[in-house]
């Protein structure tokens, strides 16, 4: 990833990798979408004010973006407005240095934001008219209410003209204690998702982990493609072990109770597999017949 170079100095206090850094930066640096859909009510920002003169700094980190020789918010524009009128000079922010495109510092606006919701819906168009890429697009998490627009509205919106044909896939990690599952697939169910999976919490820090590391392995920011790489690897391992749908498949967990075993004993059956794949008994596609004629041999009293 290449990162951006810049004339501007910012005291960089974390690097958070893929781009992305903690620094401490020159409020007179900062610049201000120059549009933005969020809207604060007076009193509102004055009691932002009020709170970080009382803290004496930001409670959450704005997220801006390297671009050229200044810095441009990405969210935050008002914690950032209302440090200024607190008499700060500098902040702390999560800055992104990896170069991103016009086009890619919208989608990100627009998705940031659309945590909190919008407050103007023709400033949102405006935004998402910067967006000349359907990644980009797809990343801004752009909700379906302006994606179904009718075609005359959706012409003068988007850019690039895309028909989108998608599927909404909703994957909940659940911690075991919850007990109101019911309550929840209603919910869930209520955003009409065309798939509701569900896993345990603790499946989830490694879930995005191997999607981070693929992104990372193959260059691509592109979620899809990640998991797009996951199905392959699936379909593959499928593959490999001669899977058919016809047949009825047990897991061999329901068997052994467990899928691993000693290093010693591991290594006598993998020579053992070894020995009968050379001699044609198993193929490499159905090394788990061995066990089959092992026990076949057993149980004949051999």
């Amino acid at each position: 990833m290449e990162e951006a170079t810049s004339k501007i100095q910012v005291d960089k206090l974390a690097d958070l990798g893929s781009g992305l850094i903690i620094a401490k930066v020159k409020i007179a640096n900062i610049k201000e979408q120059d549009i933005n859909a969020r809207i604060m009510k007076p009193e509102m920002f004055k009691q932002l004010v009020d709170n970080i003169k009382k803290r004496g700094q930001l409670e959450s980190l704005p997220l801006c973006v390297l671009v050229g020789d200044k810095i441009e918010i990405i969210s935050g524009h008002h914690r950032i407005r209302a440090a200024r009128e607190a008499g700060m000079d500098e902040v702390v922010v999560i800055l992104d240095i990896s170069g991103l495109s016009r086009s890619q510092i919208a989608a990100k606006q627009i998705a940031h934001n659309a945590i909190s919701g919008f407050d103007d819906q023709s400033t949102l168009k405006e935004i998402v008219k910067l967006i000349e890429d359907v990644d980009d697009m797809l990343e801004s998490y752009i909700g379906k209410e302006i994606l179904e627009q009718p075609m005359a509205e959706l012409e003068k919106l988007l850019s690039p003209k895309v028909e989108f044909d998608w599927r909404n896939i909703t994957f909940t990690f659940l911690p075991h204690q919850l007990k109101d599952l019911e309550k929840l697939i209603a919910a869930l169910e209520s955003t009409k998702p065309d798939f509701i999976g569900v896993a345990p919490i603790e499946e989830h820090k490694p879930f995005m982990e191997a999607i981070n590391k693929y992104q990372k392995f193959a260059n691509v920011k592109n979620t899809g493609s990640a998991i797009h790489a996951m199905i392959r690897c699936t379909e593959q391992m499928f593959e490999d072990i001669g899977y058919e749908e016809s047949q009825e498949w047990v897991q061999l967990t329901s068997i052994f109770g467990s899928s691993a075993v000693p290093k010693e004993a591991a290594d006598v059956i993998s020579e053992a597999v070894k020995k009968m794949c050379e001699e044609g008994i198993v193929g490499q596609k159905n090394k788990w017949q061995a066990i089959e004629y092992w026990a076949a041999d057993f149980l004949a009293g051999r």
